[in-house]
């Protein structure tokens, strides 16, 4: 069962297309032009009876089943907002709390029975589990972000799991910062700006390691700023902040296209992860051709600005 692309996440916080763009109509990011629907997805009618009955036609009714690490985190409370009535969703967390009955409590720093066992018949394991400070040290890395991740990705690759989609993060360049290129590519040297992002590196190598090993694919989002909650761009530091900026209903076109998108031919995908934010430095193109990820949402709209004015007064 393919998602519905009009099912968004709650919440007032998804910007609106501004009546009229001031901005240059030139590609935003590096040549990558977002396409209107009709010439993106054409449909082949040749031969389609509207009167036929619904069983002359090969369709899944099953839903596909998602196991998400992290569940209880913001980027899985996101997730699951906009998936609840879309997938089977299997939900895992260290510390789900009395208030989420639908989570399974998971110490995945330990590997065992106990957890391993919800990942038999799943499709596709999300896994977003880690810790989320970027200036985290190492010591406080190791745990969260690499002995999770390994025993995550294991029990995948035990289970038969198709398909694997890694949370990682734009921090795996940052050092690019001082001296940026036209553009950050995912094929350019990794430059993290510090323990996260070499930690979020290491698990781009073993989910690779992973897909070959195992025949699993495996798919690295190299996810943008993205605030707790309403998550609104004038809430961010900077113009770099701003240019790497992920909106919550980017995010969630983002990881529905890493869930269904159809990458047979290639086994390990990496990919940045950003809005359509003007002057932005961040790469989309893999994301758009290979995915089909187009991101609508823009950190320098103008409503973000007028926004910000209305709720001072």
């Amino acid at each position: 069962m393919q998602p519905d692309p009009t099912i968004e996440p709650t919440g007032d916080d998804e910007p609106d297309v501004p009546a009229e763009d001031p901005r240059p109509q030139a590609p935003p990011q590096g040549g990558l032009t977002i396409l209107d629907q009709e010439d993106a997805f054409v449909e082949d009618e040749e031969g389609f009876d509207p009167d036929a009955e619904l069983d002359d036609f090969d369709v899944d009714d099953e839903a596909r089943t998602v196991l998400i690490t992290g569940a209880c985190g913001d980027l899985g409370r996101k997730l699951r907002v906009a998936w609840e009535d879309v997938y089977d969703l299997i939900l895992l967390d260290a510390d789900p709390g009395e208030d989420d009955p639908e989570v399974f409590k998971a110490d995945l720093g330990a590997f065992d029975e106990d957890w391993t066992t919800h990942f038999h018949d799943v499709d596709t394991v999300v896994h977003l589990a880690g810790e989320t400070d970027e200036s985290a040290e190492l010591a406080d890395l190791v745990g969260p972000n690499l002995d999770v991740l390994a025993n995550v990705f294991n029990a995948a690759a035990l289970a038969g799991v198709e398909r694997v989609v890694f949370a990682s993060s734009v921090q795996v360049m940052a050092g690019w910062r001082q001296d940026p290129p036209e553009l950050i590519s995912t094929d350019l040297p990794p430059k993290p700006g510090g323990a996260y992002g070499a930690m979020k590196f290491a698990g781009e190598r073993f989910g690779r390691s992973l897909a070959r090993a195992f025949d699993v694919t495996f798919i690295a989002l190299r996810l943008g700023v993205v605030q707790p909650g309403a998550n609104r761009p004038e809430a961010l530091a900077d113009d770099w902040d701003k240019k790497r900026w992920l909106s919550n209903g980017d995010l969630v076109r983002l990881f529905d296209a890493a869930v269904e998108a159809e990458i047979e031919d290639r086994l390990v995908l990496v990919v940045n992860g950003v809005s359509r934010n003007h002057g932005g430095v961040w790469d989309l193109t893999d994301a758009a051709e290979v995915l089909g990820y187009l991101p609508e949402d823009d950190a320098f709209a103008p409503r973000h600005q007028a926004e910000a004015v209305d709720e001072r007064h």
